[in-house]
């Protein structure tokens, strides 16, 4: 066996491994890996030492990191000394560490690629001065590698990518054509919920008060409306009247009871500001039928705030949030300023309240013997659009000074002084606007020809020109990030700064420095950086990179079950509240430049009212995120025990520790798992709760070919199994069948259906033998090494800054990374700032 490997190893054309290799991995690796045996599928005796192959190369450094692990030989240390190991480890390194450099000279570290449809999206808003621009979907689903959509390999350019980029490129350029000759007119206008035709109608809806809206008139039912004694408004007649007048709910929007002031419509897509006039009252408890219609008094002074969350809305059924505010006992007005599209209209929604879902009866869990809570809605006003300037610069990146006029058609059109002169002007500053480097002066010829035959088949100088702007706008100098090997140059600098921490195009000052070859010079790097960083534009960093990173794109992908976790079910507040904490606890970190064992446990959360009673958390108020000083034994703190985390590694019915352990291995521990072999069903856990799912997993571990993996990835896992599907704290499994049900009634209306079945056990032990008994324990253990943790951490963010994994060649750049940063705790600013100045993302 160890002459056949002898041969194998140093048969022509592959390279010369190391001398202490050959006899190390015949005496401690073949016994397991060769063409009879081939644990985890890799037979030893038969792999070629060809470092060329990228194949090859990748089992190589597999062998490499689990013998430098101590993972490899099984039965270390007896089963190899400490230095046969640092020989092997050592020699094996040298090898693949001149290889690495190699293909890096040869290919660059990552792959020229093309913008993902984030990125698209975000930079023709910032192109185009049109940040309500919505073209994402419109745009083919990206592929991923690496865990991200930023990687050259997994983003191809079919014909129906470029199709689509086309037909997204004309809708985002007509959109930024003015709709009018002249500046259009900013209108202030008031909407009374009682003037609203579907708000109106609804006021008598049925005899469920549940399902109901009540017309309120102050701090009291409008008992004329209700018996429909009186008009639905008294109208602008009345005017102190009519500003009293409101239409309330106790139960959130939701089919058939959506409140919306549909009345109102955008025209024109543009930024817009929104006033709500609402108040909180209170609605006493039933006292026979129809009883909201008896007794003016029946509605009184309101004794709680409640939150209120405002979408647009355009058919059918397309929803955006645009914002929330908390509304109290005394009348207010709350004001949110926002982007709107043409066709949208408004639709509040007071997100605390039950939404009634039929079949049968229904009750609302916030009823008290005292009565429950309600929201009465005046009126909303909108203001807009807001016109900064006119022409817009949108318009004028386009078309310059040429003036508009409207066709007989009433379209308006531009009108051109000498069409093929000005579409020449006009391109060039075009194109040296949208390319993110100097334009040759071919490429504006080119694209002239393309204006020029758009106008001889017939075309408009307009629409030629839009013809134009859209193909260059799908041209390879606009679509993909052009680097070429080797030391970047300025202008790809430039960009790759850009895109990674803002998710979109160089600005002015980043163009003008790299036009001036600044960029190089280490101090302008530096200060860049933290210029981009304070910047508002971060959040579309923030955004993405957490929904790769953490998943947190897929926190809408399943639903808590209706039956097992009916106080979730249906509570957009609290998966939209449980994303918002995590991207601004990141934000947290970023800004106060906070360690990275901050990831792991912190003292404090980013919270507000609905996360910190979903956390148990006391003294928190209002919708505002805002910093909270944790209690000391709170297992809360870092991302593991976040909502959307566990939310996200949950299947809405059961957890996971498999899953749960994975995600913490992998995208926090830094450590690969591979996929389970396709023979092995996966764990189920029993609804039933006959069985936990600790007991499943102990049989399933009893296979040696499970147990391998199941070791390092189940322990974290089962420390999270306090947390239940959407993160809530249990001590006890839900569970459904016979049982005693637990008191409650959901968000739908319904009593819990569920029971408490058997205990949660988070115990466990890692696989250095160090155990825990629950989550607090955990984060103890694993903070025992921050610097693994930071070092997770910068090899997410290089595979998302550079569009490349962490290779083997660049793993001494992160540990000099980490070693200028471990003074600062590995403060999470500093990591990047180090990232930046580094050759890993200086150099393609």
């Amino acid at each position: 066996m160890h002459l056949l490997l002898l041969l194998l190893l140093t048969v022509p054309g592959h390279a010369q491994q190391p001398a202490a290799v050959p006899g190390l991995v015949a005496s401690h690796c073949t016994a397991c890996h060769n063409e009879r045996v081939k644990q985890g599928g890799l037979d030893l005796t038969a792999l070629p030492f060809d470092l060329k192959n990228a194949n090859y190369f990748a089992t190589w450094v597999k062998v490499h990191d689990r013998v430098q692990s101590g993972e490899m030989p099984p039965g270390a240390p007896a089963s190899m000394t400490a230095g046969a190991r640092r020989g092997f480890v050592t020699a094996l390194a040298q090898s693949l560490m001149e290889a690495a450099k190699q293909r890096t000279l040869r290919e660059g570290r990552s792959r020229w690629r093309r913008m993902n449809r984030y990125e698209y999206e975000s930079t023709l808003r910032d192109v185009l001065h049109a940040p309500w621009l919505q073209i994402k979907e419109m745009l083919p689903e990206d592929g991923e590698a690496h865990r991200y959509n930023k990687i050259g390999e997994a983003l191809d350019v079919s014909h129906v990518q470029m199709s689509r980029w086309m037909a997204a490129a004309e809708y985002a350029l007509r959109e930024v054509l003015p709709k009018t000759v002249n500046r259009p007119e900013t209108v202030t206008r008031r909407y009374y919920a009682r003037e609203q035709g579907s708000l109106a109608r609804k006021i008598q809806f049925g005899n469920a008060p549940e399902r109901n809206t009540f017309a309120v008139i102050g701090d009291r039912a409008d008992v004329a409306v209700l018996r429909r004694q009186a008009p639905a408004t008294v109208g602008a007649a009345n005017p102190a009247d009519r500003e009293r007048e409101g239409i309330g709910v106790i139960a959130s929007t939701y089919e058939p009871l959506e409140i919306r002031f549909n009345n109102f419509v955008a025209k024109t897509a543009g930024r817009y500001k929104l006033r709500v006039n609402a108040h909180t009252f209170w609605i006493a408890p039933a006292k026979g039928p129809r009883w909201w219609k008896a007794d003016p008094e029946v509605i009184s002074a309101g004794r709680t705030h409640e939150p209120v969350t405002v979408y647009s809305e355009k058919p059918p059924r397309q929803m955006r949030r645009l914002g929330n505010f908390d509304v109290h006992p005394e009348a207010s007005v709350n004001e949110i300023e926002t982007y709107l599209l043409p066709g949208e209209s408004i639709r509040p929604d007071a997100v605390r309240f039950f939404r009634s879902r039929p079949p049968g009866t229904w009750r609302n869990p916030l009823a008290t013997e005292d009565g429950q809570p309600g929201v009465s809605f005046r009126w909303l006003e909108v203001e807009g659009p807001l016109v900064d300037e006119w022409p817009t610069p949108g318009y004028r990146l386009l078309f310059a000074d040429l003036p508009l006029r409207e066709d007989d058609k009433g379209r308006v059109e531009v009108v051109a002084k000498d069409a093929k002169s000005d579409a020449r002007r006009l391109l060039r500053a075009f194109l040296t606007r949208v390319y993110r480097r100097p334009v040759p002066a071919e490429d504006v010829e080119r694209f002239a020809r393309l204006a020029d035959q758009a106008m001889a088949s017939g075309f408009s100088f307009t629409d030629a020109m839009i013809s134009t702007y859209s193909a260059v706008l799908c041209a390879p100098a606009f679509v993909t990030l052009e680097e070429k090997p080797g030391a970047l140059d300025s202008y790809a600098l430039a960009s790759r700064l850009s895109y990674f921490l803002w998710n979109s195009e160089p600005d002015a000052e980043l163009r003008d420095l790299a036009a001036r070859n600044r960029l190089r010079d280490p101090a302008v790097l530096r200060t860049q950086v933290a210029r981009l960083l304070a910047h508002r534009k971060v959040e579309s960093f923030v955004a993405a990179f957490l929904d790769y990173w953490l998943d947190l794109r897929k926190i809408n992908n399943t639903a808590p079950d209706s039956t097992l976790y009916p106080d979730y079910y249906l509570d957009d507040h609290l998966v939209e509240s449980a994303g918002d904490e995590t991207r601004a606890f990141f934000t947290e970190l970023l800004r106060g430049n906070l360690p990275a064992r901050n990831l792991i446990g912190s003292d404090f959360a980013m919270l507000n009212e609905r996360l910190a009673r979903h956390y148990g958390l006391p003294d928190v108020t209002g919708v505002k995120f805002r910093r909270v000083a944790l209690p000391a034994d709170s297992p809360r703190g870092g991302l593991l025990t976040q909502a959307s985390v566990l939310k996200v590694t949950a299947n809405g019915t059961t957890t996971s520790p498999v899953l749960r352990g994975v995600w913490i291995v992998e995208r926090i521990l830094g450590q690969r798992v591979p996929p389970p072999p396709a023979a092995v069903p996966a764990v189920e856990p029993d609804t039933r709760g006959a069985t936990t799912i600790r007991d499943q997993l102990a049989k399933h571990r009893t296979e040696p070919t499970c147990n391998a993996c199941h070791a390092k990835i189940d322990p974290t896992g089962f420390a999270l199994e306090n947390f239940d599907v959407a993160g809530g704290w249990r001590d006890r499994y839900r569970a459904l069948g016979e049982g005693q049900h637990a008191p409650g009634i959901g968000k739908g209306g319904h009593p819990f259906e569920f029971h408490y079945a058997l205990q949660v056990d988070a115990s466990g032990q890692l696989p250095d033998g160090r155990a825990f008994t629950d989550v607090r324990e955990l984060k103890r253990l694993l903070l025992a090494d921050e610097r693994q943790i930071a070092r997770t951490l910068v090899n997410q963010l290089v595979t998302y800054a550079t569009g490349a994994p962490v290779g083997f060649a660049d793993r001494p750049q992160v540990e000099a990374i980490l070693d200028r940063t471990a003074s600062k705790g590995y403060g999470v600013a500093s990591l990047i700032e180090e990232i930046v100045q580094s050759e890993v993302f200086r150099w393609k």
